[in-house]
Order: C-alpha cells, then sequence, then structure tokens
C-alpha cells in the first residue's frame, strides 16, 4: 500500500483537486506510456480534454475515493515511465481489485499489460490487452494502440498467428504510428506460418482491413515460390485490389503476375556441379579441378546476363557411381535447377537413375542415347549436324555409293544415321554399314567388305582414337589405290590426328572441324584471357573449356526466367549460335551441335572448302 499525503480542501475559489488531478491524468496516461512497449506506437496528443475511458468492469458497484483512484493511476504511470514495471504492476492491480467499478479504471489494464510484456510475461499482458480494447471499443482513440500491444505481446509469446488475428481488428482510420509496426509484424510472421493458416487469416480480413492487401501478398508469393502459380495469381490480383497497399507489397503482386518475383526477392539459382573431389584417381581429380575451374570463369563472365544471382553448389561424387548418386540427390535439397558433370560416363548413368523428373544435366564428355535420358545433354557427343553436312557435300561431288565403317559406340551410329537418311535423301545409295566393336585394332575383314561393294565413297565417323589405329591400316591393305573418297567428322581434323598421323594416311579425307579458321576464336581467347586472369596462371588444357561452356549454356537458358528444371531444358532448346569457348553451339532435338566448317586434309592443314555448317 502507498502512503498517501492528505489533500487540501476545496476553498471558495479552488476547484475539487480530485477532479482536476483526474482530468490531468486521463490526458497523461492517453495511450498509458505507449513507449514503454517498443513499437506500439507513440502516445495520442496531450489534449486538453482526453478521451473518456470506461471502468474496468463496467456495472460494478464502487463507493471508493476518487482522489485514491487518481493517486494509484498516477503513481503506476509514474512506475512505467521510470521502468520500475513491477511497483508499477502491483499499482494498476490495487486498481483493478479495489476500484474497478470507477469510470477511467480500465487505464490500468493497458498499464499492467505494458507492464507483465516487459516483465515477460507476455500470454498474460496480451490477456489485459485484449479486455482492455475490448472496453474501448474499435472507435476509440486508444484502441489501435492497444491492439498493436496485445499483438506484440502474442509474438512475444510464439502466437504468431493469433498476433496476426489480432492486428486484424485494426480499423482503416488508424494512424500510421500504429499502421507501420503493424504491417511490418505481419510480413514477419506472415513468413514463419503454414500457408493455410495465412490464407485463413487472409480469407477472415474485412475488405476495408488496412493489412488485407500484405496478407494477401505474402501469400501469394509463399504459393508462387511453391509452384502453385494459378492460386498465387489470384491472390496476387486481390492484393493489388486492396486499398492502400504499400510499395513493397505492390512490387511483389505485380512480379508474382509478371513471372518476376524471384528478381524481386533477389533470390538466387542454384546450379549444381557433379564432379570428384576426394576419393578418385590423381587424373579424376584433375579434370574436376579443370571443370570447376571453367565453371567459374562462366560465372564471373555472365553474371550480368541473368536476371537472378546464380550460386554454385558443387556436391563430390568422388569418382564412382554410389557416390555420385548419394551426391546428386542433394542437390534436390538445394533446389537446384540443374547441373554440370560428370566426367566418366558411368557416374553419369547412375545419376540419371537417381534423378527425378527431367532434372537437366550438362556433361562434358560422356553421352547417353536421347530416349534412355531426355534432358541429359553432352558437350562431346554425337554431331548429327555435322554429319548431315558432310551428305550433302559428298552428293555435290557427285558421289552416288558410300558405303559406311563404324565402331559400335552412340556417337558414331549417331553420325551414321544422320549420314544415311541425308544422304538417301539425295538420291545416294548407302549399300552397306560395316559395324566393328569399340576398341577394335585390326581392320583387314571390315575392308574387304567395304571393297566388295565398289562403292566411290566411304564414310568414316570416328574418334581420334580410331582414327590413329584405322587410317595406316587403310593404306596398308590398299584401300588408297581404290579410288574411295574418304569422309569423316570431327575426329579426323583433331590436333592429334593431324598433327600426329602420317599425311599418307590422311591427305584427301574430307571432314568437319568446329574451328572457323586455323587460328585461335575469338570467344576461345575472350575465355583464355578470362580464366588466365581469374586464376592468375596458364591455361593449359581444354577441360576447362569444356565447364565453361556446360555452365554457360545454363546461364543463358536462365536468361529466360524458367522456374523449374523442365522449363530450363525448354530453354535450353531454344539456343542457337551461341559463342562458346569450345564452338559455336545449338541446342536441337536434344543434342549439343557445334557449328561445323568442311575441311580437306592436306599436308598437316585444314583446307576450308565451305562456309558454316547448312553452308556448300
Amino acid at each position: 500500500m502507498i502512503r498517501r499525503a492528505p489533500c487540501p480542501s476545496p476553498g471558495p475559489n479552488r476547484p475539487d483537486t480530485s477532479v482536476v488531478r483526474a482530468v490531468l491524468l486521463w490526458v497523461a496516461l492517453a495511450g498509458v506510456s505507449w513507449a514503454c512497449a517498443p513499437g506500439a506506437g507513440p502516445a495520442p496528443p496531450r489534449e486538453a480534454a482526453a478521451p473518456r475511458v470506461p471502468a474496468a468492469e463496467p456495472g460494478a458497484e464502487w463507493e471508493g475515493d476518487r482522489e485514491v483512484l487518481t493517486s494509484l493511476l498516477a503513481a503506476a504511470r509514474d512506475s512505467l515511465e521510470t521502468g520500475a514495471m513491477r511497483p508499477a504492476l502491483e499499482l494498476a492491480e490495487e486498481v483493478l481489485q479495489a476500484h474497478a467499478g470507477a469510470r477511467g479504471s480500465a487505464l490500468a489494464l493497458g498499464i499492467a499489460a505494458r507492464a507483465l510484456l516487459s516483465l515477460d510475461r507476455p500470454t498474460e499482458a496480451a490477456r489485459r490487452a485484449r479486455r482492455y480494447a475490448g472496453l474501448l471499443g474499435p472507435d476509440h482513440p486508444y484502441f489501435p494502440g492497444t491492439v498493436l500491444l496485445e499483438a506484440r505481446a502474442r509474438q512475444a509469446a510464439d502466437q504468431g498467428a493469433e498476433a496476426l488475428a489480432s492486428l486484424l481488428a485494426l480499423p482503416p482510420e488508424s494512424p500510421d504510428s500504429i499502421l507501420e509496426p503493424a504491417r511490418e509484424m505481419v510480413r514477419q510472421e506472415a513468413e514463419d506460418l503454414p500457408t493455410s493458416r495465412v490464407e485463413e487469416l487472409a480469407l477472415q480480413a474485412a475488405p476495408d482491413s488496412p493489412l488485407r492487401g500484405i496478407l494477401a501478398t505474402a501469400l501469394a508469393t509463399d504459393l508462387y515460390l511453391r509452384d502453385q502459380v494459378g492460386n498465387a495469381r489470384e491472390w496476387a490480383r486481390r492484393a493489388l485490389a486492396s486499398q492502400d497497399l504499400p510499395a513493397r507489397e505492390e512490387e511483389r503482386a505485380r512480379g508474382v503476375l509478371e513471372g518476376t518475383l524471384e528478381e524481386i526477392l533477389g533470390l538466387p539459382v542454384i546450379l549444381g556441379a557433379v564432379l570428384p573431389r576426394t576419393g578418385a584417381s590423381p587424373t579424376l581429380l584433375e579434370y574436376g579441378a579443370w571443370m570447376e575451374e571453367g565453371i567459374q570463369v562462366a560465372l564471373q563472365e555472365m553474371e550480368r546476363e541473368v536476371p537472378r544471382p546464380v550460386q554454385l553448389q558443387v556436391v563430390d561424387s568422388r569418382g564412382n557411381p554410389l557416390g555420385a548418386r548419394t551426391s546428386f540427390r542433394s542437390l534436390e535439397g538445394y533446389g537446384a535447377l540443374g547441373a554440370v558433370g560428370p566426367v566418366t560416363r558411368e557416374v553419369l548413368l547412375e545419376i540419371i537413375q537417381a534423378r527425378e523428373d527431367l532434372f537437366p544435366v550438362i556433361a562434358p564428355f560422356a553421352s547417353i542415347p536421347l530416349d534412355e535420358a531426355p534432358g541429359v545433354f553432352s558437350l562431346s557427343g554425337p554431331d548429327p549436324g555435322a554429319a548431315r553436312q558432310v551428305a550433302r557435300y559428298a552428293r555435290e561431288l557427285g558421289l552416288d555409293r558410300v558405303a559406311i565403317l563404324r565402331p559400335r559406340t552412340l556417337e558414331a551410329r549417331v553420325d551414321a544415321e544422320s549420314f544415311l537418311a541425308e544422304f538417301r535423301e539425295l538420291g545416294g545409295t548407302v549399300p552397306r554399314e560395316i559395324v566393328y566393336d569399340s576398341g577394335a585394332t585390326f581392320f583387314e575383314p571390315q575392308f574387304q567388305e567395304v571393297e566388295a561393294t565398289l562403292p566411290d565413297g566411304l564414310f568414316l565417323p570416328l574418334g581420334p582414337e580410331d582414327v590413329e589405329l584405322l587410317a595406316p591400316q587403310f593404306t596398308f591393305f590398299g584401300m588408297d589405290t581404290l579410288g574411295v573418297q574418304v569422309l569423316g567428322t570431327s575426329g579426323w581434323t583433331e590436333e592429334s590426328v593431324v598433327r600426329g598421323v602420317d599425311t599418307r594416311h590422311t591427305d584427301g579425307v574430307i571432314a568437319t572441324t568446329t574451328r572457323p579458321s586455323q587460328e585461335e576464336t575469338e570467344a576461345h581467347r575472350a575465355f583464355r584471357q578470362a580464366y588466365e586472369g581469374l586464376f592468375r596462371k596458364t591455361l593449359r588444357s581444354d577441360v576447362p573449356a569444356y565447364g565453361h561452356d556446360a555452365a554457360a549454356l545454363f546461364l543463358r537458358a536462365l536468361a529466360e526466367r524458367p522456374r523449374t528444371p523442365e522449363e530450363v531444358v525448354a530453354a535450353l532448346h531454344t539456343i542457337r549460335d551461341f559463342p562458346g569457348a569450345t564452338g559455336d553451339l545449338t541446342v536441337e532435338d536434344g543434342w549439343i551441335l557445334r557449328e561445323s566448317y568442311l575441311v580437306r586434309l592436306l599436308d598437316r592443314e585444314l583446307i576450308y572448302i565451305s562456309g558454316r555448317f547448312g553452308e556448300g
């Protein structure tokens, strides 16, 4: 119990001091020390006449001393403003126990609520604030601040949904000092609540609620990022139809409708890379490191071309299928839209079995049949466009009968099928397609079959290793004396073949190359300079260029703003004539094609005899 000073009796010219002090108290307690609750908003301006405050228990009988009530409330207020929360709470409780029936005693509920919140008793604080707001009513000027106080208490008690439900009671004419912290609370809590709960609250909000648009935008954002685009756009339209929608929410709602929300939010695109970092052979580890270096160059070069930031997530394949499966699945948890790698075909096969849906993968060296692995691309797989180009040139030379001799590999099969279809379409004949097991080293039986068909041309879609084995035997067994024109693809124009195989076995061969001239291409020069500038060392391998081009194709696809792996695959198929470090790249029918140039090999030189792919 506090000590009460005696009050002088009113004189003939002195007003009743209890009435004066009561009026002054109502003014001083307008809002009841709003600053004591962070974000609760400032107190209303001190007015000549404060709004009337009801009793804490309307209708209850009260026969107490008003001066005592006034003193108790003043002392409680003073304690609250000086940070003495326990005395403030005790004084407010005394008012509620002994003077609840008196007009103005409801002020003690506000004091008690603020004190309880400061004393880390938020649930009790929320109950007192709720009771106070109910007594004030929506039209009372103290009502908005009291609602915000309850919401703060609910938030402190980890009752996010209840806090937002409280805020929905705010009237449209609430002052900005209340609305601004209320809006921020809605933004914070809506991000943590389940989507279904946010939707319930948004549906509960009155059409004129000043927070309805923010809730609708939060819901639209959440639905959009969960790929529920249709529902997201509906809520975005509702948000834009709300009155006084803040600029932040308006931008996000329009981003939902226009498909640019990720860019507005600054959300990164996750690009995965499945590369060996541990447990593999030294050669594979070196290849993995080179690949990652090339990827880093692409990220640096194309950063400004991608609407969203790109985050590279490298997972360790450990150079074996089991490690690849485990690491690849982790990319799904990261939310990656695609992956570069791996280095070997065995690991790629394991990844294909582990992936879900049409997750895009660009492998640098291994390739898989399209019907077995849609969405999996290779930078060194078959080149059906080049094979068709060779077929067209063969017909221009007047060749009518061209046999095919190839290894039993995917690349050679696709090249042979493309050549055969194009050559026959143009009126040529393929009398025989001779297939030998990959890895064979002796070819006399195959050459005997070729000689028996009496062709005027022989198409050899070989890799450089096969060329080095087969070309000398072609001459040794006298095939060069039959007047047969040898046709090939890019394996014949690799540096190891041009410089390493005797010209007796290569002169006169017509083949393709991805280099427009003997000189370094402009795109490769730019890549080399960027690589050497980034890593401060000389580029000594072609492998980083493959890592660069694989990542660069993904980055180019991201310019189309895809949101799912399936959309990335579709965007990849729109790429035409991309200037990659390994050549000009086009994605067509599931293949990554390089622009090809027809050449004739002569004395270790490439003699260019046509323009780009498709030009005869």
